[in-house]
């Protein structure tokens, strides 16, 4: 096959001689190929670091693995002074944030948002002592519900006669 004869886009891996040699040398030592790696890195000193990605991983009876694939360098002290210029950069972006008047997101200022909106929202409705009427009511039933759940005497017959004298959904509302 020649390369005229590869389409394009296709992804085509060559294997040299000496790769295909050993390869032919595994079979007959009967390793095992280990599938679903998809990364091996080897780490060496000064924080230098190859990398296979894809690699053919084969396993020996003893324990020790071949491992098929191209070797790439990361170098472990580029990639920390990368990250510091990235981190140094978001520090200066959100400095100028700040600069122009951003608002306050500290935990203090995200709690005191939720409590002012959490008041605005739950307004309890407003019930007029004089205009609670009683009756129908057992005056018993209405002392336990205000003893239990500690609100007002209308507010205990409220909840009373919207549960249809049910003390226990009305506690529960209640409390």
């Amino acid at each position: 096959m020649s390369i005229e004869e590869i389409p394009q886009g296709s992804e085509v891996s060559i294997i040299s001689k000496n790769e295909k040699k050993a390869r032919e040398i595994i079979k007959k030592f009967n390793l095992k190929q280990i599938k679903g790696i998809s990364r091996v890195t080897f780490k060496q000193k000064g924080n230098l670091i190859y990398a296979i990605d894809e690699p053919d991983v084969y396993k020996s009876a003893a324990g020790t693995y071949v491992v098929f694939g191209e070797a790439k360098v990361d170098d472990m002290n580029q990639r920390i002074a990368e990250a510091q210029a990235q981190q140094q950069a978001a520090a200066a972006s959100s400095e100028v944030d700040a600069a122009e008047g951003s608002t306050d997101k500290s935990p203090e200022a995200i709690t005191a948002d939720l409590e002012k909106a959490s008041l605005n929202s739950a307004k309890p409705e407003e019930i007029d002592e004089n205009d609670v009427n009683e009756d129908g009511l057992e005056s018993s039933d209405i002392d336990i519900i205000v003893e239990q759940t500690h609100v007002s005497r209308a507010k205990a017959i409220a909840a009373l006669r919207k549960h249809k004298n049910d003390m226990v959904n009305a506690i529960m509302e209640l409390s």
